[in-house]
């Protein structure tokens, strides 16, 4: 009767030292796998934010006259960056400056008819605050711990082409 009792013992004791490394396995999963990519979804966030800027630029660049568009009051560079700070992904993106936008032109194809399409290009960078700026190990990698610099170039063609010239 005690040879059963004992061997009942041992086998509660295997299932139970599982259990017990469970804790530790689970907090060293936390911290090398978890956290880590939740800083990385943070820099992902902050590059998806400012390519949703940059479309919307391009997007209304497209359809704007030539001096409207390259005007520093205008839409493209002035009224859609501060609408898009205001919003809920400018806001998520935390600049540590103001965007900046720089919109060209340049020559597309040509027809039969010797008609030319206008492409234009709208360039943005954008200066995200790093998250997790004041770690004393592991400084300097851009978007965690040190600065970084998002510039993004897109262009579309103009939409009505007579824009182009005024």
């Amino acid at each position: 009767m005690k040879r059963t009792r004992r061997v009942r013992k041992l086998a509660r004791n295997e299932i139970g030292s599982q259990l017990a490394e469970f804790g530790p396995a689970l907090l060293i999963l936390f911290a090398s796998v978890f956290f880590p990519l939740i800083l990385l979804l943070g820099v992902a966030l902050n590059y998806s934010a400012g390519y949703t800027l940059n479309n919307l630029q391009v997007r209304e660049a497209a359809v704007s006259k030539r001096t409207e568009a390259e005007s520093a009051v205008g839409n493209v560079r002035k009224n859609i960056p501060d609408s898009w700070k205001v919003s809920g992904l400018g806001q998520f993106a935390n600049l540590v400056s103001e965007p900046e936008t720089a919109v060209s032109y340049k020559p597309g194809q040509k027809d039969d008819h010797d008609r030319q399409d206008m492409i234009v290009v709208v360039k943005t960078t954008i200066k995200p605050r790093p998250i997790l700026p004041n770690m004393p190990f592991m400084s300097g990698i851009p978007g965690l711990t040190g600065e970084s610099v998002f510039t993004y170039e897109n262009e579309a063609v103009i939409e009505n082409p007579d824009d182009e010239k005024e």
